[in-house]
């Protein structure tokens, strides 16, 4: 990893739309970065979802393996159980069985089937599940569990593609049939088993797909006024402009609370470089204040698109009615040497009421995951809270 400097980029132009929101300044709030070496070990280490392949070097087809959609005929039933565990966090889906499915191999009337899924919008390697191969026959028992690892906030706005497959052993597959899920009004409570009638392929889905960007783990936590203590000056990483005549033995940070964020990394990032790979790295600013004193970069990561920073940003001062009309925007950005940076997706997190302090702003548009992390964080002070995150494709005000 390297660190990088701020005349080193000329991607804050792009951050111009919020000069125009009205808003109060943070100006008794102080920004802290600390970088990996140094950061404050609170922390959760949550393992990664049990995905069954490996990162990837860039996004994949809906249907990236050779197949064939239009001449198997598509016809036939699966019968899927399917339950959300709270204690682990995970989606599992129990494939049981097929029936009448249709013919994979008309000139050998054969069939060989399995089962695959994706929970769409992502489409990349760690999002694709898959059974065993059941050999001739149009009525396949599999009785195997696929298992994905996501909050029940995050599966709201996820579908679940189950499509079915006949094997071919030259690597020629042919589709025989989907159906699609969607969470936003599932009932998590339950436990439900039901047969689904297979559907030809959905020709919309591939478009939806077009706007994922990958996903950004993060980790936050607010500290009150009260828990605030002097740290010393091998904890955190502060700005030069504040360490002009301090002491450097320690600093004493602005009264009022501080909120950490920890930037542990992200996945499926899209692939700017030749060969499959980005130079990333992530920017941070605390709105409305999006002037130098609240930006905040990590190091950069090179050539992968699935980055690991584990550097924390701190932001101090903070009163109890500023977390309802404060903002912390994050954007991914691929670093260019001789050129502008490529924006690869961010996330902003904040109370999402369109507000703040009374004024009407575009950035105060946080939804989903983006909002109930952020209301975790003010109800659990001290706890940390960690989420993944879809990046957004654009930082335009959101209408979800």
């Amino acid at each position: 990893m390297e660190e990088f400097s701020d005349e080193e980029e000329d991607i804050d132009a792009l951050m111009s739309a919020h000069s125009q929101s009205a808003g109060r300044s943070l100006s008794s709030a102080v920004s802290t970065s600390s970088t990996p070496g140094s950061e404050r070990r609170w922390y959760l280490n949550v393992p990664d979802s049990d995905a069954e392949t490996s990162s990837i070097n860039s996004m994949m087809s809906m249907y990236s393996e050779t197949g064939d959609y239009g001449n198997a005929k598509v016809s036939g039933e699966i019968l899927l159980n399917i339950g959300y565990n709270y204690k682990t966090g995970a989606l599992n889906i129990h494939v049981k069985e097929c029936h009448n499915l249709g013919t994979g191999d008309e000139r050998r009337q054969r069939t060989d089937a399995y089962v695959k899924t994706y929970l769409l919008p992502d489409t990349s390697r760690q999002s694709k599940r898959k059974t065993s191969i059941k050999p001739n026959t149009i009525n396949p028992i599999f009785n195997e569990n696929l298992r994905y690892v996501i909050s029940r906030s995050q599966l709201e706005t996820r579908t679940l593609q189950v499509s079915v497959w006949h094997h071919d052993r030259f690597g020629y597959n042919s589709f025989l049939g989907e159906v699609e899920l969607t969470f936003d009004s599932w009932e998590f409570d339950s436990q439900i088993e039901e047969w689904y009638s297979l559907q030809p392929r959905v020709e919309s889905s591939i478009d939806a797909t077009m706007q994922y960007k990958g996903e950004l783990t993060v980790v936050l936590k607010y500290i009150p006024a009260e828990k605030n203590l002097t740290l010393p000056l091998d904890q955190v990483q502060v700005k030069k402009s504040f360490l002009k005549s301090k002491k450097r033995s320690s600093i004493t940070l602005p009264k009022g609370g501080m909120v950490e964020l920890l930037v542990k990394g992200a996945k499926n990032l899209t692939a700017v470089k030749s060969g499959g790979s980005s130079d990333t790295f992530v920017k941070g600013y605390l709105l409305p204040d999006n002037t130098k004193s609240t930006k905040h970069k990590t190091a950069v990561e090179r050539r992968t698109v699935n980055p690991q920073w584990n550097h924390t940003f701190t932001y101090c001062g903070l009163q109890p009615g500023d977390l309802n009309n404060i903002c912390l925007e994050l954007t991914v950005w691929d670093k260019e040497a001789l050129s502008s940076n490529v924006f690869l997706g961010g996330v902003r997190l904040g109370a999402g009421t369109g507000k703040s302090y009374g004024n009407e702003v575009d950035w105060m548009d946080s939804y989903g995951e983006e909002q109930q992390v952020w209301q975790r964080m003010i109800e659990n002070p001290e706890v940390p809270q960690e989420c993944t995150l879809m990046l957004r494709s654009s930082m335009r005000k959101c209408s979800a």
